[in-house]
């Protein structure tokens, strides 16, 4: 943070009372803010190609943002990033034959979460008229941060450690509906397409941070309540 000059200055008009600017307590928040983003995307990384997937969507997305307001050197990055991890997932679903299957691993999954956050404070932190607001930062990886966030949530409320691991991810949960692992893939990335494309379209429209910001958190609230009554609405499903 020192020796590149990046960290948390503001978070924005995320609550429609004005601008937030953390101060002193910017490079504390910048330490969670990273963490929490290399152990998203290293949770979210359960079946093959899911993690690959979701950083091409929010590399992607965010490459757009950079490219429409004319960033076009850190949107190239974006474009390299996307190219690299084409092949990894080739690779990594077997298209080659299981001979050629490789995998990410943790020090994989953790350096694409690391490099996400990295270029999202860049993009929103630096200069008088970042490329993108930071509440847009939030829609581009939606799915790794709500998952992470939903997933510690229901741990804490039965007396579990956050970081205990168990098979209550989003993954997990479309494969004991009956999907497929590319079923699931598909799916997942899909969805996280949907929320990048909210995200972008509200960037590009200049839609306010304060709007952007209560939708998201509504998109939590009803995640989190399908997620801790996915039990009875499996059943549900099952029966049907």
């Amino acid at each position: 943070m020192v020796v590149g000059n990046i960290e948390l200055h503001t978070i924005g008009n995320v609550f429609g009372a004005g601008v937030i600017t953390l101060g002193i307590l910017g490079y504390a928040i910048t330490i969670f803010a990273v963490v929490g983003a290399i152990n998203a995307f290293n949770m979210v990384d359960g079946i093959d190609g899911l993690l690959g997937g979701l950083s091409i969507v929010t590399f992607g997305g965010l490459g757009i943002l950079l490219a429409h307001d004319g960033q076009l050197n850190i949107a190239y990055l974006c474009l390299v990033m996307v190219v690299i991890i084409v092949p990894y997932i080739l690779l990594n679903l077997g298209v080659f034959g299981r001979k050629r299957k490789v995998f990410m691993g943790d020090a994989g999954s953790m350096l694409i979460g690391f490099t996400v956050i990295w270029f999202l404070l860049l993009s929103s932190q630096n200069g008088n008229h970042p490329p993108l607001q930071p509440v847009t930062a939030l829609w581009l990886i939606a799915v790794p941060l709500m998952d992470m966030a939903a997933i510690m949530i229901r741990r804490m409320r039965r007396g579990d450690s956050p970081f205990k691991p168990d098979r209550e991810h989003l993954h997990h949960i479309f494969q004991r509906l009956g999907f497929s692992s590319t079923q699931t893939l598909i799916t997942i990335c899909s969805i996280a397409a949907l929320y990048a494309g909210i995200g972008i379209l509200a960037e590009i429209n200049k839609v306010p941070e304060y709007v952007m910001f209560y939708s998201f958190m509504v998109c939590f609230v009803v995640y989190l309540t399908l997620l801790s009554n996915i039990w009875k609405i499996t059943v549900w499903i099952r029966e049907k």
